[in-house]
Parts: structure tokens; C-alpha cells; sequence
């Protein structure tokens, strides 16, 4: 990023006169984050969709049908403590499905935050229904997915702000 093309490329040609440097190109992807740009309309968008796709398949839930909300109303009544003991492998498996919603509410799904915060909260001893419940949170992600064949849509606020996470508009100044 710079204000110029002429100062980026000076940047650049210093860069590379002191140090061993591969010019990939425009960038499209880092960290398993897509970076989409439309520079005639000042356009950026980011997503998740590829990532996404990959944990849907890996918790075996690319094939649900897409929830409206990231968690199911009236679930504060089951987000209590668990008296009982899960096994390790479930405690893993819990931890895993966690600690991967929470790389995509980072990266571009702010609006799971409210729910992946309250389950990880039990990450150490989930019960079967912190399981459920964070199961469910996945199938949300069909339907806020831009990935082709998993469905999602463009918000028209990212026209006016020029920028978006995932399908999530945000201004920056």
C-alpha cells in the first residue's frame, strides 16, 4: 500500500537491491484468507470461504442445512458448568471445533463472537450439549459463506463503505 505506484515501486527496487526478493504478484490469499480487490470501484473484500469449507467438512457438517442465527435461542440455559467427565478425545475434538470458529470469527466473522466467546468458556469439560451447540454454530457458516455452491450474498453497504469482511461491512478512516 502507498500513495503512489511510482513510490511503491521505488520501495521496492531498495528492497530488493538489499535483501533476496520473489515479486509474487498482487496478493490473493494469506493465511487462509482470501483477498478479493475490484480497484475500479475501490473495491476489497476478505473471506473465509475456502477455510471454511475445510471445517465444515472436517466436523462432517458440509451437508446441513444452513442455521439463520450462530446459536439457538434460549441456549443461556444449557451454557452452565458440567459436573460430569467427558473423555479426552472429546475434549479435543471440542477444543478443536472451538479453536476453529474462533480463527474465522477473528479473521472475518465478527457477528460469531457472542456465541464462540460462551462456548469456549466450557472448553475444558464440555458436556454433550456444548458439543450440540457448537455444532451448530457451523451450519450458520453456509449460509453467511460467499463460496460458490455454499450459497451467502453481498450486503449493498459494501458498495458505500468500499470494503468488506467477509460479508460483514466495515469503514475504516
Amino acid at each position: 500500500m502507498g500513495r503512489s505506484l511510482t513510490a511503491i515501486d521505488r520501495l521496492k527496487d531498495q528492497i530488493t537491491k538489499r535483501y533476496e526478493v520473489t515479486d509474487l504478484g498482487n496478493i490473493e490469499s494469506y493465511l487462509g484468507i482470501r483477498i478479493l480487490r475490484d480497484r475500479s470501484i475501490k473495491h476489497l473484500t476478505i473471506d473465509q470461504s475456502g477455510y471454511v469449507k475445510d471445517i465444515l467438512n472436517h466436523f462432517s457438517m458440509a451437508d446441513a442445512n444452513p442455521n439463520h442465527t450462530p446459536l439457538l435461542t434460549g441456549a443461556d440455559v444449557h451454557l452452565v458448568k458440567y459436573n460430569g467427565q467427558v473423555s479426552q478425545k472429546d475434549i479435543k475434538h471440542y477444543q478443536s471445533l472451538i479453536g476453529s470458529l474462533l480463527y474465522v470469527q477473528i479473521g472475518t466473522h465478527p457477528d460469531l463472537s457472542f456465541a464462540v466467546s460462551r462456548l469456549a468458556q466450557y472448553a475444558s469439560n464440555p458436556s454433550p450439549q456444548h458439543h450440540h451447540l457448537a455444532q451448530y454454530v457451523l451450519p450458520y457458516l453456509l449460509k453467511m459463506s460467499p463460496a460458490p455452491g455454499v450459497g451467502g450474498y453481498r450486503h449493498l453497504a459494501c458498495l458505500r463503505t468500499g470494503v468488506s469482511l467477509g460479508n460483514q461491512p466495515t469503514v475504516w478512516n
